[in-house]
């Protein structure tokens, strides 16, 4: 019986986990993924030339919606964590209770702000996230 195993983030360093172990162990688990975003992960570093206009976001896509499908992961994006319960091994999300065998946190994407007077003023923007660009340039 394959174990069910528990992403909660979809950036660069846990997709690179779910592909070592989609290469070294396919039936092992049965990966879910939770991200935050409404799309597959995209390589941040990429972001900057998606500002300046050289690159478009699909560029930047490592893995789109098809490349979950194919290799059996699920990906729940869109969603947040909101819980965890590691006694009785559950998540709770913006939408769903998830169980788990083994569990992952991959949230390594959020920007931490300095504490500055000021730093929440509406022209002080964060350049982390593809909805971070599109807002730069809205």
């Amino acid at each position: 019986m394959r174990q069910r195993l528990l992403v909660i983030g979809n950036g660069m360093a846990g997709m690179q986990m779910v592909e070592s172990l989609l290469q070294r162990a396919p039936q092992r688990y049965a990966i879910t993924v939770i991200g935050r975003e409404p799309h597959g992960n995209y390589n941040r570093v990429l972001l900057s030339p998606v500002l300046a206009g050289e690159k478009s976001f699909s560029d930047t896509l490592i893995h789109d919606q098809a490349w979950y499908q194919r290799h059996g992961v699920t990906l729940l994006n869109g969603e947040t964590v909101l819980q965890v319960d590691l006694a009785a091994r559950t998540v709770q999300t913006d939408r769903r209770q998830l169980s788990w065998d083994q569990l992952v946190f991959a949230t390594g994407s959020q920007p931490r702000l300095p504490a500055i007077p000021g730093i929440d003023a509406d022209c002080i923007q964060v350049f982390r996230s593809i909805a971070d660009v599109r807002q730069l340039l809205a």
